[in-house]
């Protein structure tokens, strides 16, 4: 009994109870850093992927464990920084102490080992079973982890015991009466003195890990108590806000390959944002800390909302000027669809299918068959599916399935590779030695994509886009939109860096198939109709006699965006529309009034065959001849 008891009143014990009573939200958080790690959440998304092998340069080795231990251990050294400032003055004993702040950590360090101990499991086993790495590897592995964890933590150390005081450096008295200042959120002289926030504590853990009796304060003059209280809290708080500063700097380097830190790295990260601003509203706030953090956070969202400190992310090429807005309305799309553009779109389309059928027309086979592709969505993994598949069947046809393919479309991840893939057959068309069929291209796409999207999220989003580029004649902000587009060139040679109307021309020799990306209107549920070419028959079902009580549920990108400069349009922006899963990416703000945006074409039709039959349907009288 005498040894449960001490146990349970020994400092480490007691400060898991203090945190469990008082700091859930803390603790909610390493709760959902386990949880990913350890597949129970996220794990449809790979969370665990991120969290167990982190990538970094397109690399799982000793360098990308390292910048996640950095990480890891900043994380760490929040969580003591943290519940320094909301916990120490339950515990006067610590002023007592030497290097105080140095010692808490040490104390305080039950629940990091916890999930450090989970995380150790995990990966292990997931190196070994999963990834077939080798013994030593993964053991150099977590070196690198380890060692990055004990730098961060060891220099944050270094600091706190050179720049905390203790009582030794108050050996002066107080001037009686002086004012003691902030003390709405430190303990007053009288809590000291009658022990009001004192929590009972037997023993503590020293640097070398021995056991020792905590000293009565009741001797010690409790001004100088709180001074030192003050002291080492300003300290902490300071070390926080410098970090946060930095944090924010390292969005200027977004664009540098070095800066792209591995996504785990990044939740690390996130985490001790939230950590750090949680014990920020507490320390001020105390009591009603937790209640004004949930505020501000749904504060911060209506305020975004509303458009108010939020960058709408923007398609890259078109213009947003004020005075030059597409009226949003469905009259507008009426005009469109009217019978003398749909005839000219069906002309000009009928067209490029008699180019598709002179190229494919052969003495042997006057009547080839007509492939329209139709990829599905699924992100990163879909676009090297439907490469690999693509490839494969391509080379099985002996190059027929691609030459006699005549329309792509499909949503998200599945119409990437696709893209991909097409422009493959463009660039080989022009002269390029790369084929089609090139393993290379395989490779290219399936390089890293999320770190830097992830780090564009905690270094740049968070705050707000003060980086620019030019893309035309417009300027944009730079966020993690921005960054995706630039990864997704720098991995695959700039094969999307195309603007739309450089594929009028190829789609109507016939040189490529015609691809429709159909990202889906979040405001309204309609589809927007990405294409070079007009596609004005698209936008509403054929039904016959019941035609006129059929709504229009499609629009026709460069027709309804033609003063905003649609044949601008960055092809990278077009993909990014089509594959934009929320909160992953940024949705995508159009230049209309009323304004809308756009999102994933996976949420209306996540395979395009939707939009593939209404072509076979438009087109049904021309391709019985084939």
């Amino acid at each position: 009994m005498n040894t449960i008891r001490q146990i349970y009143y020994s400092f480490p014990v007691r400060l898991v109870v203090l945190h469990l009573r008082s700091h859930l939200i803390l603790l909610i958080v390493w709760l959902i850093l386990a949880s990913f790690s350890a597949g129970l959440a996220g794990r449809f998304f790979g969370m665990h992927y991120l969290m167990l092998t982190p990538e970094y340069h397109g690399l799982v080795n000793f360098w990308s464990f390292l910048l996640s231990g950095i990480a890891f251990g900043a994380l760490v050294m929040v969580w003591h920084l943290t519940t320094y400032l909301l916990c120490s003055n339950r515990f006067p004993f610590l002023a007592t102490l030497g290097a105080p702040f140095t010692k808490y950590s040490i104390n305080n360090s039950l629940i990091p080992l916890s999930f450090l101990a989970v995380w150790l499991t995990c990966t292990i086993w997931f190196q070994w079973h999963d990834e077939l790495t080798s013994t030593g590897e993964i053991i150099w592995n977590i070196t690198g982890f380890v060692l990055g964890a004990l730098v961060i933590t060891g220099l944050f150390a270094a600091y706190f015991h050179l720049t905390n005081k203790d009582l030794d450096s108050f050996n002066w008295t107080p001037r009686l009466g002086g004012r003691v200042l902030f003390r709405q959120r430190l303990p007053s002289v009288q809590d000291i003195q009658i022990g009001v926030t004192r929590w009972r504590v037997d023993t503590y853990l020293t640097e070398r890990g021995h056991p020792r009796l905590v000293r009565s304060v009741s001797h010690y003059d409790p001004q100088v108590l709180e001074q030192v209280f003050r002291q080492n809290h300003w300290n902490a708080v300071v070390v926080l806000i410098v970090a946060l500063f930095l944090l924010m700097a390292q969005g200027i380097f977004m664009e540098k390959s070095w800066a792209r830190i591995p996504a785990g790295a990044t939740i690390y990260l996130l985490s001790s944002i939230v950590m750090a601003l949680y014990g920020a509203i507490r320390f001020w706030f105390r009591q009603w800390g937790t209640a004004v953090f949930l505020g501000l956070i749904f504060t911060v969202n209506l305020l975004t909302g509303w458009g108010l400190f939020n960058y709408r992310n923007r398609a890259y090429g078109l213009d947003y000027s004020r005075e030059n807005k597409a009226p949003y309305a469905y009259k507008e799309f009426e005009k469109m669809a009217t019978p003398a553009h749909i005839r000219a779109d069906k002309a000009a389309t009928q067209k490029i299918l008699e180019n598709w059928l002179e190229k494919n027309r052969t003495p042997e086979n006057p009547k080839p068959k007509l492939v329209l592709i139709c990829v599905s969505g699924g992100g990163h993994r879909a676009a090297l599916w439907t490469m690999q598949t693509l490839q494969k069947a391509d080379i099985a046809t002996g190059g027929k399935l691609l030459r006699q393919s005549a329309l792509i479309t499909g949503a998200s991840g599945g119409l990437l590779g696709a893209a991909h893939v097409r422009e493959a057959m463009l660039r080989y068309a022009q002269g390029d030695p790369l084929t089609p069929q090139d393993p290379a291209l395989l490779e290219d796409m399936g390089k890293d994509l999320l770190n830097a999207i992830s780090f564009g999220v905690v270094a740049n989003d968070l705050f707000f886009p003060i980086s620019s580029f030019t893309s035309g004649n417009f300027s944009y902000r730079k966020d993690r939109g921005y960054l995706f587009e630039h990864q997704l060139n720098e991995n695959t040679r700039g094969f999307f860096s195309r603007k739309l109307s450089e594929y009028r021309q190829p789609e109507q020799e016939a040189l490529i198939p015609m691809l429709i990306a159909s990202p889906f209107i979040l405001n309204d549920g309609r589809r927007l109709l990405i294409s070079p070419q007009g596609v004005s028959y698209l936008m509403q079902p054929n039904a016959g006699k019941l035609a006129a009580q059929v709504e229009i549920d499609g629009i026709d990108f460069g027709r309804f965006f033609a003063t905003q400069q649609a044949d601008s349009l960055a092809f990278s922006s077009a993909m990014r529309m089509n594959c934009t899963y929320p909160f992953i990416m940024p949705n995508v703000w159009l230049p209309t009034q009323p304004s809308v945006e756009a999102l994933d074409a996976g949420f209306r039709d996540n395979y395009g065959i939707g939009l593939a039959v209404r072509f076979a349907h438009v087109f049904k009288s021309m391709l019985g001849n084939f």
